[in-house]
């Protein structure tokens, strides 16, 4: 399919317009659209049916989000024709454009929010349950009218406990699973994600937005495998307080508590908020829900 091809028709369930494409996702496409009953925006993502129907298993962990704070509300989901279809709540940036729009990086008081507010994610939905396994600046948006941080795109999302509640079982060997240049060190070694994953992952998105880049992003190669090889070696080769020589030694210490933690270990999820409670105190910043792009952005 194109990007000129109209997957469906240009209404979904006859109140939904299709706009325009503003993205892919982990499978299929992301639509901008219109309920055109009360005028409100709208993200609508689209697959084409097949055997695999991965909307269908995103849409079940949004149901299973329902009413979740820091995450979209689901709108509809359903088939139409070829194509399967979801309906989300729509909102305006992502972090990533965020620091882009910001001179390609965020100040430390920002950061210091942001951290607060996704590790308050991350918390919210491995108690339900789930861990999201591509944590990455792309997939966490911003509302800009409330500042309010959301968690987005379960493509790759899986439950960590069983029917009775246990945690699964690991399983080594795997392929990465995410994006490779914020994916945990056990990920790299082909350790099955888990809780401490996603934590780590998000300690690599914050490092990004604060420094702007992160040092293995660099690494090219033809091969995806090898690329993948290669960044984890390049994550491993050095101390990470040698890597990280310029920004405050928290971030490192919530990086090295992720590592520490075992495959199915509960993580304290009060300690690493109060890593970011105690920096943003030790700098006299307020958490005041004022971000860099409410300056720049005016």
């Amino acid at each position: 399919m194109n990007n000129n091809e109209k997957p469906l028709s240009l209404i979904v369930e006859r109140k939904y317009r299709v706009i325009s494409k503003i993205g892919e996702g982990t499978f299929g496409k992301i639509f901008k659209g219109l309920n055109i009953n009360n005028n409100t925006l709208v993200a609508i993502k689209i697959e084409k049916s097949s055997s695999t129907n991965l909307l269908i298993h995103e849409a079940k962990i949004y149901k299973n989000l329902e009413d979740t704070k820091g995450i979209p509300k689901m709108l509809s989901f359903g088939k139409e024709g070829k194509f399967n279809y979801l309906v989300l709540n729509l909102f305006d940036e992502s972090l990533e454009d965020m620091k882009d729009a910001c001179g390609d990086k965020l100040s430390l008081k920002s950061v210091i929010q942001i951290a607060l507010k996704t590790i308050e994610r991350l918390s919210i939905i491995h108690k339900n349950g789930i861990i999201h396994r591509d944590i990455k600046p792309d997939n966490f948006v911003v509302d800009r009218k409330t500042n309010e941080v959301y968690l987005i795109d379960f493509g790759l999302a899986k439950r960590y406990l069983d029917e009775e509640d246990n945690h699964i079982p690991s399983v080594n060997n795997k392929k990465l699973t995410g994006t490779a240049r914020y994916a945990s060190i056990n990920n790299h070694k082909g350790m099955c994600p888990s809780r401490r994953d996603d934590l780590e992952s998000l300690g690599f998105v914050l490092l990004y937005l604060l420094q702007g880049k992160l040092p293995w992003q660099g690494i090219k190669h033809s091969d995806k495998e090898i690329k993948y090889n290669m960044i984890g070696d390049e994550k491993q080769k050095n101390n990470i307080l040698q890597q990280f020589q310029d920004v405050p030694g928290e971030l490192i210490t919530y990086i090295l508590y992720c590592r520490r933690l075992e495959y199915d270990e509960d993580p304290d999820y009060d300690y690493l908020m109060n890593i970011f409670n105690n920096l943003k105190t030790l700098h006299g910043y307020e958490n005041d829900n004022i971000y860099d792009w409410n300056v720049e952005l005016q």
